[in-house]
């Protein structure tokens, strides 16, 4: 853990301002208003459509900029990281705060953020900052690779599958939340796929699996606990590989899964920690990345270790 002087530095806020539902743009004055009181200096870049926000940060990075705020959801952090990752720089000398404006807000949970954006602010006053790990998955598709970062959780199969609807679908049915919507009508269309898994240390999975995951940190899809074992500095990654399950099966867990139990709970389940994992299938297998999704191949995954400064609650 290291501290650092928020009040020192000038803070380059990337603010996404379609992040849950548009109402980020809405709520900015009375933020903008708390950040002036904390006496926090800082300049506002507003983006709007999807990239922009690893254009800025990349472009914040390139220009010596080190100091940055992802104010949005978790789609907004994975640009900013994004951003960052591709920017061509020493990753280490960057230092990153998050304002938790979006709607699942998953990854703050594990690093314990308060509830309140006042809350929030309050706890920047300890300036305390963890070298965060990073993954990077690179998608291998027809000769060609394709490569996307991650801060907090990359999934496979099933989780990738729900993804996928969701992008298919209005923003709103009848007032439901989509998400939950495209989960379950993802639970009873989702077929199996047969998949090799190997990692790095002597791991091999052959067979037929319900999902994959690949955890930085513990938590995805809205709260669900899907690595409770995870350590976003401990420079190793959690392979969890969840075997074929029947729709039964699933709603059974379905509790232990969104309080992480499922872990030790699911019969077959496979766990291991590591810094590199491939996943390859002769199928169509999905993956994602915070809500976006990746090209659909075969999938190598590392982990960059203590990458990142980024501002912790925990």
């Amino acid at each position: 853990m290291t501290n650092l002087r928020i009040e020192d530095h000038c803070w380059h806020i990337i603010l996404n301002t379609n992040a849950n539902e548009k109402k980020c743009e809405r709520n900015w004055m009375p933020v903008a208003e708390l950040l002036e009181r904390r006496n926090i200096n800082h300049e506002l870049h507003v983006v709007r459509n999807p990239g922009e926000g690893v254009a800025t940060a990349k472009s914040l990075c390139q220009s010596g900029i080190r100091h940055i705020v992802a104010a949005g959801g978790d789609g907004t952090i994975n640009e900013v990281v994004n951003g960052i990752f591709t920017a061509g720089i020493d990753t280490r000398e960057v230092w990153m705060a998050v304002l938790p404006l979006g709607r699942g807000n998953d990854w703050v949970r594990t690093h314990h953020y308060p509830k309140t954006i006042e809350e929030v602010v309050e706890t920047w006053r300890d300036g305390n900052f963890i070298q965060h790990d990073i993954g990077k998955v690179t998608s291998r598709t027809n000769g060609k690779n394709y490569s996307r970062y991650f801060i907090n959780i990359a999934g496979f199969g099933f989780d990738a599958d729900v993804i996928y609807d969701v992008t298919h679908n209005p923003p709103h049915l009848f007032g439901l939340n989509i998400y939950k919507l495209s989960l379950l009508k993802s639970l009873f269309s989702h077929k199996p796929t047969a998949i090799q898994a190997s990692a790095k240390e002597d791991f091999n999975f052959n067979g037929e699996v319900f999902m994959v995951i690949a955890a930085i940190c513990q938590y995805n899809g809205g709260g669900i606990r899907e690595a409770k074992y995870a350590v976003p500095d401990d420079g190793l990654l959690d392979l969890i590989v969840i075997p074929k399950m029947s729709i039964p099966k699933v709603l059974k867990h379905l509790k232990n899964m969104t309080s992480g139990n499922h872990i030790d709970t699911i019969e077959g389940i496979r766990m291991i920690q590591t810094t590199q994992a491939d996943l390859t299938s002769d199928d169509l297998f999905r993956g994602e990345v915070e809500g976006e999704l990746l090209r659909p191949g075969n999938y190598h995954i590392e982990l960059i270790p203590n990458a990142l400064n980024v501002l912790t609650a925990r």
